[in-house]
């Protein structure tokens, strides 16, 4: 990581999440259509969102900056921004879309139309309408640490194939190549920060920052728990129901071994149920019959304990 990129882009919480529903709900089951698609849209948008990482990563710019990616931040309320850019003279706020199809911005009211070759028409909220709305917000977060910079606003179409039908707006639109010439063309003089003051600023932002962390999937969608296929999932085919054995486990349909495929199965089971775990729900979840075991798996995975003996549980905090 480059040392001006303070804050990186990590892989949605809620991806894992539904790639472990769709890795252990049967085939057929009426969800997973729809389980299956949210899972396609967040991985195109955080694919998009990469592109724009790239061009950040390869570009060297020749004023003082930071980068802060996927930042969340609360004002008045809460919002999240794609990407930040930030210098003692200006901060820009960079909102990614990564759709198919052909795209249309309306005015009257504020929206993205989303128009597939097969006809299909979908609507978005208006990716002006919410730059706007969270460089208002940075503002205001400014403001109440008695700091006034000029916020600028850019949405970037991950893509050159992406065609986008537009009003006349003062928002760019901008395909990630032509954002090192946009922030050129910004102006640097007089800085309007101080060294000392832009460091703390920076400083404020990443304390600033909450990870957002999404509802469990099994009480977001209408999925019973039975529904859900327990088993650790063979790091190498796939196949749920690794057997355990003294060194890890063993897939009886590759022969591959893990020493540690459970990690990946208790992680399942907070993204999909959430809550505290206890032995027995581990020893169901990864179908063992030892509590020893069960004990020795979930300590090991530095989780949150709450009680002792019987009435033990563990959490995980996705917020580490």
């Amino acid at each position: 990581m480059k040392e001006f990129i303070i804050k990186e882009r990590s892989k949605p919480l809620l991806l894992e999440g539904l790639n472990a529903a769709i890795k252990r709900l049967p085939t057929g089951h009426v969800v997973l259509p729809m389980i299956e698609s949210k899972y396609a849209a967040i991985k195109a948008g955080f694919g998009g969102e990469q592109q724009l990482d790239k061009v950040f990563e390869d570009y060297s710019f020749p004023i003082k900056h930071r980068i802060l990616h996927d930042i969340s931040l609360t004002s008045s309320t809460c919002f999240q921004m794609d990407s930040l850019f930030i210098t003692p003279s200006y901060a820009v706020i960079f909102e990614v879309k990564n759709i198919a199809g052909e795209l249309t911005v309306t005015e009257n009211p504020p929206q993205l139309i989303r128009t597939l070759d097969s006809g299909q028409v979908n609507g978005f909220m208006s990716p002006i309408a919410q730059i706007e709305k969270n460089c208002e917000l940075l503002r205001d977060w400014f403001h109440s640490r008695n700091t006034s910079l000029p916020v600028y606003g850019v949405v970037v179409l991950a893509y050159a194939k992406q065609r986008v039908e537009l009003f006349d707006t003062t928002i760019p639109f901008l395909y990630p190549g032509a954002v090192p010439t946009y922030i050129r063309t910004l102006p640097t003089e007089p800085p309007l920060l101080d060294d000392v003051t832009f460091v703390k600023l920076t400083n404020d932002l990443c304390a600033g920052h909450r990870e957002f962390i999404p509802n469990p999937i099994c009480s977001t969608y209408p999925i019973n728990k039975s529904d859900i296929k327990t088993g650790v999932s063979c790091p190498s085919c796939g196949f749920l129901g690794m057997g355990k054995y003294m060194g890890g486990w063993h897939c009886k349909a590759c022969n591959g071994t893990s020493p540690d495929a459970h990690k990946q199965a208790v992680h399942d089971w907070f993204h999909l149920f959430g809550g505290k775990m206890k032995n027995k729900d581990c020893r169901v979840f990864l179908q063992i019959e030892r509590q020893q075991t069960a004990n020795r798996i979930l300590r090991s995975m530095g989780l949150h304990t709450r009680g002792a003996n019987r009435n033990r549980t563990y959490e995980m905090n996705f917020r580490k």
